[in-house]
């Protein structure tokens, strides 16, 4: 069997994630970015956590055909750079276009994905047990063409509610159960998992710091990557014991050791790899149960932060 088209290939994920639904915020575009030759054979798919400049270039350096990045392109002024403007990221743009490379954006698609997202997924390596969700993200879904969509049931995903403003929102987050674990635990048990994504600066931060709190027994687990670390209240309030997130603001520490609620930040961009590298291992799957022969990736590029 030839392997799929890059539009075949734009369709099957833009259908899994559900991009034409989830609520996200105007900054985000999820769904295709850029599409060059939609009908060239595709035969190799990049993932990433950022649609840098770098990571662009390993895509092209790996002669990749599509590009899927948790933080598209999007990000400064809420619209994709145009290759020839003044935009400081419009070499990314000018790039992927001269080497026929498709970007798709997969923003809260990628954190809501019951299965591959960045939640579930993170919630699945810590060895805790999906009880909820949580963490409300109010937005738009991205207009995109029904030629993108195909119908395919998304029981599993969170309610997606419309609200009277007109926008929708969605919890995205994951109230997960563990057996009486401590903190130290918690903590070991994220530096397994994501620990590699995190540059030689890096650690897991725990607040409140000095506290003596290390040995305190968790049972419920807040899960939230990228910066949803000053969720404190909403994460007390259902009932957590400690929040995971990758940074927060700084009124965060302070509530963290007020609240009695443990806070781990183990970085936006390492937290935020997990969604991506599950992308890759399903496609895979997906090309061999299908008989695709393309292969996938996932290109790994930390930023520090």
């Amino acid at each position: 069997m030839s392997p799929p088209t890059v539009a075949e290939i734009v369709k099957a994920i833009c259908s899994e994630y559900r991009v034409n639904s989830v609520p996200d915020s105007s900054r985000a575009w999820n769904g295709p970015q850029i599409i060059c030759d939609s009908n060239r054979p595709c035969n190799l798919i990049v993932t990433s956590t950022d649609a840098s400049l770098e990571v662009i270039k390993k895509s092209v350096q790996l002669g990749a055909d599509i590009l899927v990045s948790h933080h598209g392109l999007t990000w400064t002024n809420g619209r994709i750079p145009l290759p020839f403007s003044d935009d400081i990221e419009a070499a990314r743009t000018k790039l992927a276009i001269e080497n026929d490379l498709t970007i798709i954006g997969l923003h809260l698609p990628m954190d809501a994905h019951p299965i591959l997202g960045n939640n579930a997924v993170l919630c699945k390596s810590i060895d805790a047990e999906f009880e909820d969700h949580w963490f409300t993200t109010k937005g738009h879904s991205s207009p995109i063409s029904n030629d993108f969509i195909l119908e395919k049931n998304h029981k599993s995903w969170p309610e997606i509610i419309d609200l009277e403003d007109g926008r929708k929102c969605m919890e995205i987050g994951i109230i997960a159960s563990v057996k009486s674990i401590s903190r130290s635990d918690v903590i070991s048990r994220l530096e397994k998992s994501i620990g590699i994504e995190q540059t030689s600066h890096e650690s897991i931060r725990c607040f409140p710091e000095d506290r003596n709190f290390e040995s305190t027994l968790v049972n419920r687990i807040a899960i939230c990557t990228g910066a949803a670390g000053g969720a404190i209240i909403d994460a007390k309030d259902s009932g957590a014991d400690i929040l995971i997130s990758g940074e927060g603001p700084a009124h965060a520490a302070i509530l963290a050791h007020e609240s009695g609620v443990g806070l781990l930040l183990g970085g936006h961009h390492a937290t935020e790899t997990v969604g991506p590298k599950a992308l890759a291992e399903w496609l895979t799957s997906e090309s061999l149960n299908n008989n695709w022969g393309i292969k996938s990736t996932f290109i790994s590029s930390p930023i520090g932060l």
